[in-house]
C-alpha cells in the first residue's frame, strides 16, 4: 500500500466513523447530507488532483528527497533518537498553527481561506472544505518547512495522517462530556473549542487557529474559551453572512469563492 493510498484509507475510514458518530450523537441538530458529502468530496478530489500536479508524492517524499541530499538542520547537525520525532512534529504542527493564523490575517490568503468559513453547517465534511489553491499554498510552505527541518520521512508521514484526521475529529459536530471536554483541551483542539472558531463574529473566528494541539493558542494569547454564536439575518449561526446562498454553496460556487 502506498503513502498516498494509506492516507487515502485512513481518511474515508475516520469519515465513515464520524458521520455515524455525528448521526447518533450530535452535539447541534445534525444536518448529514450526502449533497454535502459529495460536494465537499468532489471539491477535496479536485484538491488532491492539484497537489499531486504540484508534488506527486506528497510531503514525505520531499522529506525522502532532502534527506538523501543531506540537507537540512537534523541532517546537518547529525540528529538522532526519538526526540528529533518529538521536536519535528511540534515545529511542524506550530508552523501549520502559524500558517492558519497568516491565512487570516494576510487578505490574499484570506481570499483562499474564507471558502472554508463559508460553510454554512459545520460537521465532519467541513474538513473536507479547502480551495485547491489554498491546497497548493499549504502544501508548498509545509514542503519548505520539512525540508528546512531535514525531518525524518516517516515522522513527516505520520504527521501528515494526524493533521488529517485532527481535521475531522475537530469539524465533527459530536458530543462530549463537558467534563471531558475541558479536560482535552489543556492539550487538544476539541470539536466545541474548534466551532467557536467557525463563528462569524471576528472576535472569535480569529482565535482557536490550532488543528492538533490548544497550546499554541493559549501560548500565543488567541486562546477562547467561550463565545456567544449569533444569529444572522439568514437565520444561522456558522458561515460568513455575504456567501450563504444556495449558489455559494454548489461546487461551482465554492471554487468561484476566492474571486467573487
Amino acid at each position: 500500500m502506498t503513502d498516498a493510498s494509506l492516507r487515502l484509507a485512513v481518511t474515508i475510514g475516520l469519515l465513515g466513523l464520524f458521520a455515524t458518530w455525528e448521526y447518533l450523537g450530535p452535539a447541534r441538530p445534525s444536518q448529514v447530507s450526502v449533497v454535502r458529502l459529495a460536494r465537499h468530496g468532489a471539491l477535496s478530489l479536485l484538491g488532491s488532483v492539484a497537489s499531486r500536479l504540484v508534488l506527486a508524492g506528497g510531503l514525505a517524499s520531499v522529506a525522502s528527497f532532502f534527506q538523501l541530499l543531506d540537507f537540512g538542520i537534523v541532517n546537518w547537525l547529525h540528529l538522532t533518537g526519538p526526540w528529533v520525532w518529538v521536536v519535528c512534529f511540534l515545529i511542524l504542527d506550530f508552523a501549520v498553527w502559524g500558517q492558519h493564523v497568516l491565512s487570516h490575517k494576510i487578505p490574499f490568503f484570506w481570499h483562499l481561506h474564507r471558502l472554508h468559513h463559508c460553510d454554512v453547517v459545520m460537521d465532519v465534511t467541513t474538513a473536507l472544505r479547502f480551495h485547491p489553491f489554498e491546497i497548493i499554498a499549504s502544501l508548498i510552505f509545509k514542503a519548505s518547512i520539512v525540508a528546512l527541518l531535514g525531518a525524518p520521512p516517516a515522522l513527516v508521514f505520520a504527521f501528515e495522517v494526524i493533521l488529517g484526521a485532527g481535521a475531522l475529529f475537530t469539524h465533527a459536530n459530536i458530543a462530549l462530556p463537558k467534563a471531558l471536554d475541558r479536560t482535552l483541551r489543556w492539550l487538544f483542539v476539541t470539536p466545541a473549542m474548534h466551532l467557536i472558531h467557525h463563528n462569524p463574529n471576528p472576535v472569535a473566528t480569529n482565535s482557536n487557529y490550532g488543528f492538533s494541539f490548544s497550546f499554541w493558542d493559549r501560548l500565543f494569547g488567541t486562546y477562547r474559551a467561550d463565545a456567544p454564536m449569533p444569529t444572522m439575518p439568514s437565520g444561522s449561526d456558522i458561515g460568513l453572512e455575504h456567501w450563504r446562498g444556495p449558489k455559494d454553496q454548489t461546487l461551482k460556487g465554492m471554487v468561484l469563492n476566492p474571486f467573487a
